[in-house]
């Protein structure tokens, strides 16, 4: 069965914001400047690094994370809509970031800007950004979409867990030049599918595209399947392509390749 409900149509954005959902627009510095959707606040966390997928070290970054998303007006009572140039990869790593920490009602717009401005929308290139009353909160944790790295190293190799590289041809094969990454390479057992591979004119390709990729790759859609990239950012895009075309065993390693690479006690290829 197909699942949007983490999506919003641009013909539903002036609905919930009129009925006060945070609007969040995740894209690169600069952009907003340049136009954005009326009401939008600029924010993102695609910088910041997941090191350790540990339960310590994923309290540890939700605690971070908390105040940042507080102090641009998020709550847990606060419908949020996340937004980029199309169905990317930022808005996504957010929407996952905010699943994880136990928000129930935040989304993103698919298609982003781009099929916002398509079907008639006004962008505006003001910079005044109303000032958010930050109000703490306790993060309460929901863990059920995350891969950790020690069980995808644990059950890499069986039959019914699927570890999805979603990098590009160069990440994969090891011949890339991340600054950040020690080792070059991938997971043992994954499976390649550039994440790209699950779009099509900036949105979700159909659910049965989406399983007829998946049959290509002789993965099942109904395996345990977790997808990874650099950051964790491609592999959650990926996560709610999964999810969009009825997968219900999908998780993401948020970690990614930036952690992988770093523990020496995990192996490479």
């Amino acid at each position: 069965m197909v699942d949007a409900t983490f999506l919003i149509e641009p013909s539903e954005l002036p609905a919930a914001f009129a009925a006060g959902a945070l609007l969040i627009d995740t894209r690169k510095a600069g952009a907003f400047a340049r136009g954005h959707i009326p009401g939008a606040v600029p924010f993102s966390t695609y910088d910041e690094f997941v090191p350790n997928t540990t339960p310590e070290g994923m309290a540890e970054f939700a605690a971070a994370m908390a105040p940042r998303f507080a102090g641009v007006g998020m709550r847990y009572e606060r419908p949020v809509i996340l937004y980029e140039d199309d169905t990317g990869s930022r808005a996504a790593r957010d929407l996952w970031i905010l699943e994880y920490m136990g928000h129930r009602n935040a989304r993103m717009l698919h298609g982003g800007i781009a099929q916002w401005a398509a079907e008639g929308g006004t962008m505006v290139a003001d910079t005044d950004i109303a000032t958010a009353r930050v109000k703490k909160f306790k993060v309460s944790v929901a863990s059920g979409g995350l891969a950790p790295a020690d069980e995808i190293h644990r059950r890499a190799e069986n039959e019914n867990f699927v570890v999805i590289d979603v990098r590009n041809e160069l990440e994969w094969t090891g011949k890339d030049n991340t600054a950040c990454c020690a080792r070059r390479g991938h997971i043992p057992h994954a499976v390649h599918i550039e994440w790209t591979e699950f779009l099509e004119n900036g949105r979700f390709k159909s659910p049965a595209e989406i399983l007829e990729l998946l049959a290509q790759h002789g993965i099942a859609p109904d395996a345990d399947l977790v997808p990874y990239c650099h950051r964790g950012a491609r592999s959650a895009n990926t996560y709610y392509a999964l999810r969009y075309a009825g997968c219900r065993n999908v998780r993401n390693f948020i970690g990614s390749w930036h952690e992988w690479s770093a523990r020496d006690d995990l192996p490479v290829e």
